[in-house]
């Protein structure tokens, strides 16, 4: 099948616009005024698609802080282990969640468990008020990602009361911070706002403390002077005004998640097409990953296609894929084209792959972890995850199986 375009070999990726990330492609909607509790909070997961599972979820406040880790019914991906720091083991009959620095096994419960904690030490933290959610996170993954676990358990209708939306501090920081730092990753905030040079970020409660201290660092205006944030045992009106000028609320991230899940189903429909193509190298499946996206948010569906070549061959092709035009540059079309053309006529012999210079600098987001979620899943999970009383078909139906790595975890919103 025809793989992959030379426009970045060429250098005409460079013509291409910047890619908008969802966290600062529209200004949060805020929340009413009200009585608003403000908690840092962040969690890790096994991976970066919707179906993946939480494995620790962290929470804090200037008076107290929250950590739990999860014990997974699968394993934890490669780019997982790398950025958590933390792997599966099994030790005799039983598994066990361990961490890699310091090769303790960790004290873990299950999911539904954590949550329940989570919302309960939550309901004692808002008060007579309403909790908003401080996190650090450039595609707004860890919110749905949320919101679908408790849907799962069926505890959202009481995190609706509870909670009442999030504060993205990257949106936040892309705002207040654009014409002073080049990177509004966690680490560069932490040590240019926060004077805190070694800060780490592997740990969901290391990241939830420093998105709600760089929230109260920006929210200090020109108040008091550069680095002077952190101190405060409780949020000053200042910083919950921030935070509330600035949350997006819990119905637009159900809404997000929706919209979502009906992209992925359309996705799915190409499974045909795109799944051969996603055992391939790692940057051969980004791009897959890329011009299947295109498709999916042109709201085309396999069958479209399937008929259009059926009738007019390749001009049914083109004419489908003009929807494209907007979105997608000349060389995504036609090799759109020609991937399909290739895979509804077998006859026809596709181009070899062109070769790519792959760039060994690893991209990382905010924190530190990478775009990717590249690598399988190991053969405990494929063996633990088929006991798993909680994931069904009916979890995502367009997630990629695990035999077929997605290079992009959650497509941005």
């Amino acid at each position: 099948m025809a793989m992959v375009s030379e426009a970045k070999v060429n250098g005409s990726g460079a013509e291409a616009p910047a890619e908008v990330l969802p966290a600062l492609a529209e200004k949060p909607a805020g929340l009413p005024p009200g009585k608003y509790a403000l908690v840092g909070w962040d969690m890790d997961t096994t991976g970066r698609r919707l179906i993946d599972e939480i494995c620790q979820i962290a929470a804090f406040t200037p008076k107290q802080s929250y950590s739990q880790y999860i014990m997974p019914y699968g394993d934890l991906n490669p780019g997982a282990r790398r950025r958590h720091n933390v792997r599966v083991v099994t030790v005799g009959r039983y598994r066990m969640l361990k961490d890699t620095n310091t090769h303790k096994i960790l004290k873990t419960k299950s999911e539904i468990s954590a949550l329940t904690d989570f919302l309960d030490w939550l309901e004692k933290e808002k008060g007579d008020g309403s909790v908003i959610l401080i996190y650090h996170e450039p595609r707004r993954l860890s919110p749905t990602m949320l919101l679908e676990a408790l849907t799962r358990y069926k505890l959202l209708d009481r995190f609706k009361t509870i909670v009442a939306g999030f504060t993205d501090s990257y949106a936040l920081a892309a705002d207040k911070c654009k014409s002073t730092v080049k990177s509004i990753s966690l680490r560069v905030l932490a040590r240019v706002l926060l004077d805190a040079d070694t800060l780490s970020v592997d740990s969901a409660l290391d990241r939830a403390t420093a998105a709600y201290r760089i929230v109260e660092h920006l929210a200090q205006g020109e108040q008091q002077e550069v680095g002077a944030g952190g101190e405060g045992t409780t949020a000053s009106k200042d910083m919950v005004e921030t935070a509330r000028l600035w949350a997006r609320p819990v119905h637009t991230e159900l809404e997000a998640l929706a919209n979502l899940k009906k992209l992925l189903e359309r996705q799915n429909t190409f499974r045909p097409v795109f799944a051969p193509l996603l055992r391939l190298a790692r940057p051969e499946r980004k791009r897959v990953t890329q011009l299947r996206r295109l498709l999916a948010d042109a709201g085309l569906l396999y069958d479209q296609l399937r008929d259009a070549w059926q009738d007019c061959k390749l001009q049914g092709l083109e004419k489908q894929l003009e929807a494209l035009s907007v979105s997608a540059k000349e060389e995504d079309i036609k090799e759109l084209i020609e991937i399909f053309d290739c895979h509804f006529d077998p006859a026809k012999e596709p181009k070899g792959l062109k070769p790519r210079v792959q760039n060994r600098t690893r991209g990382t987001s905010s924190a530190g972890e990478t775009g990717d979620a590249e690598g399988t899943t190991s053969e405990s999970q494929k063996t633990s995850i088929q006991n798993s009383p909680n994931k069904t078909n009916s979890d995502v139906p367009a997630a990629e199986p695990s035999q077929n790595p997605a290079p992009e975890a959650i497509p941005s919103n």
